[in-house]
């Protein structure tokens, strides 16, 4: 029933119907590496290239130290810490095959307050 209402919903385009069966909430525009540069220029009153060392000196210094099990913070905004996964059996959705998922390692971010509350208040 789902898929029918898809298709008499959406245009007939392939994309349209994932997009729509993976639950996308809306068309919202997304911001990247160009827009953060922008408000990086000019809210420091800085060239691109200057904006763009910022940008990558940020993000590389918050990898770097959240892939050596430091957590960092920014008070408001939120925590990036490393959290360990445990190793567990999955299964192949193809056959059925009982399959060992190794232990790893992944980024975690905890939203914090004050960001919370910007984003409850649109």
């Amino acid at each position: 029933m789902l898929a029918a209402f898809a298709r008499s919903r959406l245009s007939s385009s392939p994309s349209s119907l994932r997009a729509f069966s993976r639950g996308a909430k809306s068309a919202a525009p997304v911001k990247g590496k160009a827009w953060a540069l922008d408000v990086i220029k000019d809210a420091a009153g800085v060239t691109g290239k200057q904006a763009e060392l910022a940008y990558d000196a940020l993000l590389s210094g918050i990898a770097k130290h959240v892939a050596a099990g430091e957590r960092v913070t920014f008070q408001g905004f939120g925590t990036f810490e490393r959290v360990a996964r445990a190793a567990r059996e999955g299964r192949n959705p193809s056959t059925g095959a009982a399959l060992k998922i190794p232990a790893t390692n992944a980024p975690k971010f905890k939203a914090g307050a004050a960001f919370k509350q910007a984003v409850k208040m649109g």
